[in-house]
């Protein structure tokens, strides 16, 4: 069996990010001079700091991250790759107790992004596929159940 390799999106968010800083700089520019008497423009100027703030923060905490299911290892390796450093993790197949299908959801119950929830040994869990980072399909429920039964494939145990 091959080794399964996945990135994520991370373009999106660098997008988002650039979008932010971009509108931001450009009411910070445009109204820098709003005088006291000029409240909408003194609410445009604060606007524009927050959404520089904001787009700032994003791209600073963007991560490009790479998994690796690799069955000749029997690991699953996650890279992690920031703005402000790398973070590695392996999770030997042995870990792996139970793979689930879990999802994030907003208050009004709708599952926008569906994930894999590793349940490790010592009761850990891993999220695999993580909501916050942007993967194709992870909005289909059949497209995350379909990696389920993938990685469930990789996790057995070799015959002899």
């Amino acid at each position: 069996m091959t080794p399964w390799e996945t990135h994520n999106n991370s373009r999106q968010q660098t997008v988002l990010s650039i979008v932010c800083l971009a509108v931001g700089l450009g009411l910070v520019a445009f109204l820098h001079d709003a005088g006291p008497g000029d409240s909408n423009a003194q609410a445009g100027f604060w606007f524009g700091g927050v959404l520089l703030l904001i787009g700032l923060a994003t791209l600073a905490a963007n991560a490009h991250q790479r998994i690796v299911v690799d069955p000749h290892l029997r690991e699953i390796r996650i890279e992690t790759r920031r703005l402000l450093g790398r973070q590695s993790r392996r999770i030997g197949f042995d870990e792996v107790q139970d793979v689930q299908v879990a999802y994030l959801q907003t208050r009004s119950q709708h599952a926008i992004r569906y994930f894999l929830q590793l349940q490790l040994e010592g009761g850990d869990t891993y999220a695999l596929f993580a909501p916050e980072r942007v993967y194709a399909g992870a909005s289909d429920p059949a497209v995350v159940a379909e990696w389920r039964t993938r990685l469930n494939a990789c996790l057995k145990p070799p015959a002899r």
